[in-house]
């Protein structure tokens, strides 16, 4: 399965590893390029704040995923023109076991919790298996909707909850879609200047891993993005 980008300037260092971060560019735009190489290569244009996942570096130069037209693309976007979530204050979580996972800070508090899946409750979608062409069927949908966390094999786990608790007000993140939680896998990421909250995690039933990042600003859940880290 491989899925869409639903919708990330820092001294660049070598060690980058696979993260989220936004295009931050002096000029408002940057250049997406086939090859890491400023010759005559360039594929598409990234404008400012747009979320873009890194898989890794070459030298200076980043090989990214992002969404185009709500399909995902690939290329390289140099270094410094990416800043990462992880540039911003984290909030370490207070309390983690397997099924529950909180962070705390001042008036804000966030908690995930995650529970077993029963097959019984929920209405399975199943892709046949076509022998002409040697494809291989399983589990598509759940209650409708495309399965992230599994390789077409029924769910062990889902989300219980996913709840932000910021002063007077309570935000639940979508979460329906989502499987396998590995709640030690979760960060917070807050941007005060900005008054945005970045919330990432990596789950994984050991062969459907996907990472996903909400983006919370003023309150409200303002962006969902989920993509496979590969």
């Amino acid at each position: 399965m491989r899925g869409l980008l639903i919708l990330f300037s820092c001294i660049w260092v070598q060690t980058t590893f696979a993260q989220f971060g936004m295009i931050a560019d002096k000029d408002g735009y940057v250049n997406i390029r086939k090859s890491p190489s400023i010759s005559n290569n360039i594929i598409s244009t990234l404008a400012n704040d747009q979320i873009v996942y890194s898989l890794g570096a070459e030298g200076k130069w980043l090989l990214v995923d992002y969404d185009f037209n709500h399909q995902i693309k690939s290329g390289y976007i140099h270094g410094s023109r990416v800043q990462f979530i992880d540039v911003f204050d984290q909030i370490p979580y207070s309390n983690l076991t397997d099924s529950i996972v909180t962070f705390t800070k001042e008036s804000l508090h966030i908690t995930a919790t995650k529970k077993r899946f029963d097959p019984a409750d929920n209405h399975l979608q199943y892709h046949q298996a076509d022998t002409s062409t040697n494809e291989i069927g399983g589990l598509e949908k759940i209650n409708g909707k495309a399965i992230w966390g599994t390789d077409g094999n029924i769910p062990k786990y889902q989300y219980g909850q996913f709840t932000v608790f910021m002063d007077d007000d309570t935000l639940h993140l979508p979460i329906d879609d989502l499987f396998e939680p590995n709640l030690g896998n979760t960060t917070v990421h807050i941007d005060e200047q900005n008054h945005m909250m970045y919330i990432s995690a990596t789950n994984s039933d050991g062969a459907g891993t996907y990472v996903v990042l909400w983006i919370i600003e003023e309150g409200r859940c303002k962006q969902r993005i989920t993509t496979i880290p590969y």
